[in-house]
């Protein structure tokens, strides 16, 4: 009996390690870029948060969705790792592993201002380890559907990363410097938006779906807008930006999608 449960241990261990095999090998350029972009904005929505939970915004949810996002990032850093094409990505997904379990302990300590002011300090060395990851992918791949993949996948990064400096702000953290990156998040999130929806490979659902973004994106400006009468409306900003980032990661996959069919179009056309 000792032995049978010996044996099946090791074949469920083995079995584990096959299926995440498995997983790694089943991911597209397209899924990578994907994936990789969800890092970033990861980064951001762990602060942010954090954030809430000081701001006592939306708190039990807060708390879960902070959790949900550890777990997710560590999830998905592993499936990058076995995918990693190049010992260059490699590298850089090692860099991200070494900020990232420093991170990890601050965002899951108790709430606590110090604590606050280091993760708005570190998310920005995380967030531009994870950038770096997405571009060596987007350059690996060599074609213009996977930059749109990327420039989607940004925009949920700065869905996440408006709201965090939001909140910041509404906390107490009003240094030039957080003023500054509220400002430059913003502009890069029209910017990018804009860039997106003059894409003249879109297809009609992709369309819609930007400009229904773009009508959510009014709604938080002028949310934004009310700081200039020191005015705060956090639970209306947790919403809507939390709207954009739904949004925004459906039409990431519909471009990974679109990406992986120009792929293998380009595959047969090479046959």
């Amino acid at each position: 009996m000792r032995i049978k449960t010996i044996h099946s241990g090791l074949f469920l261990f083995v079995l584990c390690l096959l299926s995440v095999q498995v997983m790694a090998d089943t991911l597209t350029m397209g899924s990578a870029i994907n994936k990789a972009g969800r890092q970033r904005m990861l980064s951001q929505n762990i602060t942010k948060n954090y954030l809430s939970l000081g701001l006592e915004v939306k708190v039990v949810k807060s708390r879960k969705e902070l959790d949900q996002s550890v777990a997710l990032f560590e999830e998905q850093f592993q499936e990058l790792e076995e995918y990693a094409p190049t010992a260059e990505i490699q590298a850089s997904l090692s860099e991200v592993e070494d900020l990232w379990m420093t991170y990890r302990q601050l965002a899951l300590t108790p709430y606590n201002n110090r604590n606050a002011s280091r993760l708005l300090e570190y998310n920005n060395s995380l967030l531009a380890a994870c950038h770096k990851v997405v571009l060596e992918l987007e350059e690996f791949a060599a074609r213009r559907s996977a930059k749109m993949v990327n420039i989607s996948g940004r925009q949920r990064m700065l869905s996440q990363r408006i709201a965090m400096y939001y909140f910041a702000h509404a906390i107490g953290f009003r240094e030039p410097k957080v003023d500054k990156s509220f400002v430059t998040a913003k502009q890069e999130f029209l910017d990018g938006l804009n860039l997106l929806i003059d894409f003249d490979k879109n297809t009609p659902d992709i369309r819609r779906s930007l400009n229904k973004v773009k009508a959510q994106w009014q709604l938080s400006v002028a949310g934004f807008d009310l700081i200039n009468n020191g005015q705060y409306v956090p639970h209306i900003i947790s919403v809507t930006t939390s709207g954009m980032l739904k949004r925004m990661d459906r039409i990431t996959k519909m471009y990974e999608l679109l990406d992986n069919d120009l792929e293998n179009k380009a595959v047969l056309a090479l046959q």
